[in-house]
């Protein structure tokens, strides 16, 4: 995507339907501190060049500060910022609005030393579903972190961008389990340094890297470890100076073959982006001249995994797991709608993508963005819409595209943000929330030890964490260049914060150490569950995701080691905001697993399992 002008390149990060008070005292980094040390403070991740978070109109919309327990939170601007009209709510990750105001909320004591993002959201009170304005902090809370996180994990605290790559702090050189993906064209930092005189994402278990993310000037690697999504407006005529399009993008006399062969040469994985060619008002003969495009490819590079962004081996729905009446979403999700969507099991080819069943893909592409705010559901959905496909299509791979910032659509506002740059002007950017750290770590976790892996995409911009390297798209200011070996390198800031890329690494890093359990020739299991929550067993049917996201109750997988002896399980409940005990047992055994959550972070944990005599 790196061909299109750089206005057009911020117009998809910032506003194409795609898939965009400092703490107390500033403490260590995650997991640094032994238990010995002196307890932690919080610390405030974002914003980091401004106390709180200003409007577009100069008023102070949200600033949050946090007692010296580390848990207590309030937002200073609770009572004073208000928008006519608007009723007033928050959140903290991605799960429902919470009861009462931000004010001197305190977070049970296991949360300590875990990330929160906290959103603040004005909306219509006769339609909630409406949201007029939206504020986004984002806070380290205090203390050592009791759940389940390798003692030597962190994040960074003083930075905007991951770190995971640079020095020896991070485990490196391992490998993801065999038959695991992991694609990076992530939000690259301008200044990375290859390691070992290659990507330095080759090192921490990323199998293939787009072009674009490679060090400028360094090692570019080889065919069959790079993969690359390119730009839709790079095989349909576009107008970068206008950014738009000059041609039907549906008519296949429009479209262009030379890039898919294009990127075929440098790539063993190619997947062009298809939002443009608009393939629900296709007819037959659409469908035939993509389906030639893509076997022109497939015959000049029969190694060559192609697929379309958007299109994996199912078609997936905004609207997963409401009920569904004459073929259309009701808008409610009940137990008529959990059967229907645990029904789709049963027949999963009646859901295969027509574009993936006709074109003659050999890769699913399936977009899984996180969408606007408190939509806890989209994990189940994740997962069944890929645990459906491989029902379909087991020979397959089905690769996840993920984002790690969240996508706004259905008329959800870009969240404003003022602030002054390094030579003093005001500025006003329009921002999309990012990811929290919970949802990003669930994903990798259930991403790359239950299912076939996953994309880390962004626009293919490279990144700086100076102020003074910030440039207003918008307005056409052209973005600074660096010299980096030998090569002249566009830079832009990064302006939020991608630390939480330390969490989608540790996800892969705890698959490759699980390997043995994951490569065993044993499959994944649904099992049975009972929580602290809710005091029922849950059996049958009930342990689909459709159910369990009904119940409000965790997603969990198992799977046993080849020799039956140990069981691996990966944990998730997107809708708990305290602490749950958890209870679990293979369907058929009489042996049950305990473990316990807290709020929406995942666990990974492996359990014996006692031999049957």
């Amino acid at each position: 995507m790196t061909t299109r002008a750089n206005l057009a390149l911020f117009r998809l990060l910032f506003l194409r339907p795609r898939a965009a008070a400092l703490a107390v005292v500033w403490g260590f980094c995650l997991g640094l501190a032994s238990a010995a040390a002196p307890r932690p403070s919080a610390v405030k991740l974002w914003p980091q060049i401004t106390d709180g978070i200003t409007n577009h109109a100069g008023k102070l919309a949200m600033r949050c500060v946090v007692a010296e327990d580390g848990l207590t939170v309030t937002d200073t601007a609770w009572d004073s910022y208000q928008v006519a009209g608007c009723g007033k709510r928050w959140t903290f990750n991605m799960g429902a609005p919470m009861v009462g105001p931000l004010k001197g909320f305190t977070f049970p004591k296991e949360f300590a030393g875990l990330p929160v993002n906290l959103t603040v959201e004005f909306f219509n009170p006769a339609k909630p579903w409406e949201v007029k304005e939206n504020y986004q902090e984002i806070i380290l809370l205090g203390g050592h972190p009791v759940v389940d996180l390798p003692p030597w994990f962190r994040i960074p605290t003083n930075r905007l961008a991951y770190d995971f790559d640079e020095g020896d702090w991070f485990p490196s050189g391992w490998t993801l389990p065999r038959g695991k993906y992991a694609l990076w064209q992530g939000a690259a930092k301008a200044r990375q340094e290859d390691r070992r005189g290659r990507c330095p994402m080759y090192d921490f278990g990323f199998t293939h890297v787009s072009p674009v993310a490679m060090t400028p000037g360094g090692d570019s690697g080889s065919r069959e470890r790079r993969a690359h999504l390119f730009g839709d407006n790079e095989w349909i005529p576009h107008d970068g100076a206008r950014d738009a399009f000059t041609a039907d993008p549906t008519n296949p006399r429009n479209w262009r073959v030379e890039p898919f062969h294009h990127w075929a040469e440098q790539c063993a994985i190619v997947i062009p982006d298809f939002e443009a060619p608009n393939y629900h008002t296709w007819g037959e003969t659409q469908y035939e001249a993509f389906g030639r495009l893509i076997r022109s490819v497939r015959d000049k590079r029969p190694d060559t995994l192609i697929g379309c962004w958007g299109v994996g081996v199912v078609r997936s729905s905004f609207r997963i797991f409401d009920s569904f009446w004459e073929g259309k979403p009701t808008g409610v999700v009940d137990r008529r709608g959990a059967q229907q969507w645990r029904e789709k099991y049963n027949q999963p080819e009646a859901d295969l993508h027509p574009v993936l069943a006709r074109c003659h893909l050999n890769l699913g592409n399936p977009s899984v963005y996180w969408i606007n705010n408190a939509k806890p559901s989209q994990l189940y959905a994740f997962v069944q819409e890929w645990e459906q496909g491989k029902l379909a299509r087991p020979e397959l791979p089905n690769i996840l595209s993920t984002w790690i910032q969240v996508e706004f659509v259905d008329g959800y506002p870009l969240s404003q943000y003022r602030f002054t740059d390094a030579k003093g002007r005001t500025r006003l950017e329009g921002l999309k929330h990012q990811v929290p750290a919970s949802s990003t770590y669930a994903l990798s976790l259930f991403g790359h030890c239950v299912m076939d892996g996953l994309q880390c995409w962004e626009i293919g911009a490279r990144y700086s964490e100076s102020l003074a390297d910030y440039s207003d798209w918008r307005v056409r200011e052209q973005p600074p260049k660096i010299q980096r070996n030998g090569v002249e390198v566009p830079v832009y800031y990064y302006l939020k914060y991608f630390g939480f890329y330390n969490f989608h690494v540790l996800g892969m890093w705890q698959a490759s150490r699980n390997k043995d359990v994951i490569e065993a020739p044993t499959r994944w299991e649904m099992p049975e569950l009972w929580t602290s929550r809710n005091r029922v067993w849950r059996t049958g049917d009930e342990r689909y995701p459709s159910y369990v996201n009904l119940h409000k109750e965790p997603l969990v997988r198992v799977k046993l080691s080849a020799d039956g002896g140990t069981l691996l399980l990966v944990a998730c409940n997107p809708h708990n905001q305290g602490v749950e005990q958890v209870r679990i047992r293979r369907p058929g055994t009489t042996q049950e697993f305990t473990f316990e959550l807290v709020g929406d972070f995942p666990i990974i944990r492996r359990f014996a399992v006692n031999k049957v005599p």
